[in-house]
């Protein structure tokens, strides 16, 4: 997936390099791009911090894009492209990696990128303890500057997912030190290589952002300014973006998108995805403990028919915990397919084969998730599992499944980067990936093993099979119930060009600008 060719001549022997082109990150829009204008984006999600490393458990990581930036960025086709690195070699071992950082970049303060800030960045990134996706740094053994504009990183192990590893938003760049000022400070003031800075800021609401004048990109960002309101309400969303009091909406309910596209002011866009819906087992709780109970309640859900309520067709039904856009996807995988008779028999076969009562836990605000929960409520009963449903408020939501305060929850899965491995291991590697398999306590020894022998094979079709097993394995074990496969789905309004969703959600603002 990575679409990269030329050689950095300067190192030496290396068995992978990367190019110095940066490719666009949007889809190209009609017309030349103007100049002016203030974007308004109505967001499902609020930033919490605005620390890059911490807000995979405390809110809106895209936001954070627009401010700062990582060595590599994700396009909207899904490949790689070089960023605050220009190009990079590898050692024929593969433990030793060479990034030169790209010339001409400096932070919003208008200091200049350095190979230290990358140095401090990622050793902080590495150790960090708070936020769950440190595990992609987890082959790092050192990371050292070779002058003002190369970073030389040795790796513990071979490591196939690294250069994409350094592309998650976790990874991104800070000034060395926070620039002097103490983490508390700088984070109330972020300083960032982005094509934004920060003007104003309510934590868990509203963030508004200005252009950074010394952007490397000469031009961009094209807009004025950008707020960026939390609105948690899908139908407060769109109401927003049609009525023309924003400019962009995200999740989108499959719901409105017919209406919307007959709406002459506003186009919709269904960007396709690394994400899965899932119906998430707390396998501390002694029902879903049991194997068997999980296995028949992945039977009784008929996920084609769920899809089509609830998504009106713009999903595809779930099978395989790896979405079907996300490389190494396996069609095989012999998943547990809707059959009420299957349901049945799994569950005599458990401790409780006349079934119990249990609660299912959704965010709230959120139609789809809870239509899925309804119908999962009545599927469930036709094998004698009683569903009462908790909703929360979407920070509420996050804090108690994170606790284990829960029976079942529905949720998503995102892949960040363009390898599975970051899938793969969140979700099956209960002692390193960093959630205990997205809090499911899902603690299987030979899943992990095949994760981590994944995690350091180079052969493509040797990759191929091993995640073919975990997909398999995974499947029979179900410590979760892959619902479907949505894309996201935004509604812009038709003044709105240069917008595109990567396949891990992410976008890039500096590309956009109003007609």
């Amino acid at each position: 997936m990575l679409g990269l060719s030329a050689l950095l001549a300067a190192c030496g022997s290396s068995s992978k390099s990367g190019s110095s082109s940066v490719s666009s990150s949007t889809s190209s829009a009609s017309g030349t791009p103007k100049k002016g204008g203030n974007l308004v984006f109505a967001r499902s999600v609020a930033p919490t911090t605005l620390d890059p490393a911490n807000t995979i458990i405390a809110g809106d990581i895209y936001t954070l894009n627009q401010i700062f930036e990582p060595l590599f960025i994700t396009n909207p086709d899904g490949t790689l492209a070089p960023w605050l690195a220009k190009s990079f070699t590898t050692s024929t071992d593969h433990l030793t990696w060479t990034f030169a950082l790209r010339p001409g970049v400096k932070f919003s303060d208008g200091k200049p990128l350095t190979a230290d800030d990358v140095v401090f960045s990622i050793k902080r990134e590495a150790a960090n303890t708070v936020g769950p996706l440190s595990f992609l740094d987890f082959a790092i053994k050192s990371v050292t500057a070779k002058g003002s504009s190369t970073v030389v990183m040795k790796l513990k192990t071979p490591w196939a997912p690294f250069e994409s590893d350094m592309s998650v938003f976790a990874n991104a760049i800070l000034p060395a030190n926070f620039g002097g000022k103490s983490e508390k400070a700088f984070f109330q003031s972020p300083v960032g290589t982005g094509a934004f800075t920060l003007s104003s800021w309510t934590p868990d609401s509203n963030l508004t952002l200005k252009p950074n004048p010394g952007y490397w990109q000469p031009g961009k960002p094209y807009v004025d300014s950008v707020a960026i309101n939390y609105v948690t309400d899908d139908n407060q969303r769109v109401l927003q973006v049609t009525s023309g009091q924003a400019q962009i909406a995200d999740s989108i309910p499959p719901a409105n998108v017919a209406s919307l596209k007959s709406n002459g002011a506003v186009n919709v866009s269904e960007f396709p995805a690394w994400q899965v819906d899932l119906l998430v087992f707390n396998e501390q709780v002694a029902y879903f403990k049991d194997v068997h109970v999980r296995r028949a309640i992945t039977y009784a859900i008929n996920r084609p028919g769920l899809v089509q309520a609830a998504s009106f067709g713009s999903s595809k039904p779930g099978g395989s915990f790896f979405p079907p856009s996300l490389e190494y996807y396996d069609a095989g995988t012999p998943v547990l397919a809707y059959s009420v008779a299957n349901a049945k028999a799994e569950l005599a076969k458990s401790a409780y084969p006349h079934g119990f009562s249990t609660k299912l836990l959704v965010s709230g605000g959120d139609q789809t998730y809870s239509e899925f929960a309804q119908i999962i409520q009545s599927d469930l009963a036709k094998i004698g599992i009683k569903v009462s449903i908790t909703t929360l408020d979407h920070a509420a939501f996050e804090s108690t499944f994170q606790k284990y305060d829960y029976d079942m929850f529905i949720d998503y899965a995102i892949n960040d980067i363009s390898d599975p491995d970051e899938m793969a291991s969140f979700e099956t590697d209960y002692k390193s990936g960093g959630s205990k398999s997205y809090w499911s306590s899902y603690d299987n020894p030979a899943v992990i093993s095949l994760v981590h022998e994944a995690e350091a094979e180079f052969d493509t079709t040797k990759r191929k099979a091993l995640y073919a097993k975990i997909q398999a394995q995974v499947a029979q074990d179900a410590p979760f119930v892959a619902l479907d496969y949505p894309p996201y789905i935004y509604a812009t309004s038709k003044k709105v060009n240069g917008f595109a969703v990567n396949p891990g959600g992410a976008y890039r603002l500096a590309d956009v600008w109003l007609d």
